[in-house]
């Protein structure tokens, strides 16, 4: 949304709301002080038109008080409250008083968390940041507290001011500047297409791209990779990725079976009804990576949007799991 393109009014100075800035620090009276002096009309504000918040010049606003006038030139804003708050960053970044490194850090994180399809990039460019310093913030923002060995509650602010992550699942694709939206898992859908090449070489790329998740496009990409013996995974991706590892050390799959020995082993589990039940119950419910590749062939294209809704409510009641037995442990320490 280019801000010169917004439609221009005079507001009364009363009915505007100056919160929810952000900058952690609040107003600068200096600044506005200054700008009380300076000759000549203040620029045009920003405003949301449905909450009437100032998106861009509070100082003004307070400048324009301490002139003694009553209204000000006001440009509107009609989107959402999210959006108003990324024009916000946007626009404070460019001109008047900077933002700080702290301001659009805390910014970033908020954005993370209202745009969470938005690429590292497409955020980056809106804050002012690296890709990289953005790419921490997400990870920081999506993580649970037992993962930072940080006590606080859901609500509480971290470092950067933003509130802490919720358990609303994390997209699966991400929008990037272009308009493209891209997959956060490409180089486990690459992998998966390898295989399903590899299984079935008479498939057509569509039908390959179709289970794997991945374009026409993509699907063509990885078979000729694996016609010249290639790893169907990008350099770029290789090096991006990162294995899975949990808290005990080691990766997934490893990890799990290391955990259902473990429970086996012990007594207050195998020597009970209810451990025992339990026993059998995680066996026959426990994915190993190795075996969603089987469970995709197996699952007939015209039935693949009612299996992925299945497989979502599964994680949705796993992850329901996760965090009851997390409380729990929290709890017993």
């Amino acid at each position: 949304m280019d801000i010169e393109h917004l439609p221009t009014e005079t507001v009364p100075l009363d009915v505007l709301r100056t919160t929810q800035t952000p900058r952690l620090s609040g107003r600068n009276d200096e600044h506005a002080r200054v700008l009380r002096e300076a000759s000549g009309p203040l620029p045009p504000i920003v405003v949301h038109r449905a909450t009437m918040r100032v998106i861009d010049g509070a100082h003004r606003v307070h400048a324009a008080r301490l002139r003694g006038a009553r209204e000000i030139l006001a440009r509107m804003f009609d989107g959402d409250e999210r959006d108003a708050f990324v024009l916000a960053v946007r626009a404070n970044i460019t001109h008047g008083l900077p933002l700080t490194l702290a301001d659009r850090t805390g910014a970033a994180a908020r954005i993370v968390r209202s745009h969470p399809h938005w690429s590292d990039r497409a955020i980056a460019a809106e804050t002012g940041l690296s890709e990289h310093t953005v790419a921490g913030v997400r990870k920081r923002s999506t993580a649970r507290p037992s993962q930072l060995n940080t006590p606080r509650t859901p609500d509480a602010p971290d470092a950067t001011g933003a509130p802490f992550a919720d358990d609303t699942p994390q997209p699966t694709a991400r929008l990037g500047r272009d308009g493209r939206l891209r997959p956060t898992d490409g180089a486990r859908r690459r992998t998966l297409a390898g295989r399903l090449f590899a299984e079935r070489p008479d498939a057509t790329l569509r039908e390959i791209a179709g289970l794997a998740g991945i374009s026409p496009a993509t699907a063509r990409d990885v078979r000729l990779r694996v016609s010249r013996g290639e790893d169907p995974v990008t350099p770029r991706q290789r090096s991006a990725a990162r294995p899975a590892v949990t808290e005990t050390g080691g990766s997934a799959p490893a990890a799990s079976t290391a955990i259902i020995e473990q429970l086996t082993k012990d007594p207050s589990i195998r020597l009970s009804d209810a451990g025992r039940s339990l026993l059998s119950w995680l066996g026959a419910h426990l994915v190993q990576p190795d075996d969603c590749a089987e469970v995709i062939a197996r699952v007939p294209p015209h039935r693949s949007d009612q299996v992925a809704l299945l497989a979502r409510a599964c994680a949705q009641n796993w992850h329901h799991i996760a965090l009851r037995l997390e409380e729990c442990a929290a709890t017993a320490k």
